[in-house]
């Protein structure tokens, strides 16, 4: 298996907040400019993969928070503070 691909199995194993805490250590990482060229690339992409991953989840929780339902041929949405 290559290292995306490895990298990509343990993406799916994270909940959000890892993901966010990952994403905000590499964002100290490479403001702290201490870091070789190299390496910032790499934290970089490993940043945008992290970044991705946190949007899924909050665009997947927002969808699963709005009832959609079918009414007359229409659709109504509810969000989540007119169920609570």
């Amino acid at each position: 298996m290559g290292n995306s691909e490895k990298q990509s199995d343990d993406e799916l194993d994270l909940s959000f907040e890892q993901a966010l805490a990952n994403l905000e250590e590499i964002i100290q990482r490479m403001e702290s400019g201490e870091a070789p060229l190299d390496s910032l690339v790499n934290h970089y992409e490993t940043g945008i993969r992290m970044l991705k991953f946190c949007r899924s989840k909050i665009e997947g929780a927002e969808m699963k928070i709005k009832e959609v339902q079918e009414k007359d041929g229409e659709l109504i949405e509810k969000d989540f503070e007119d169920m609570v």
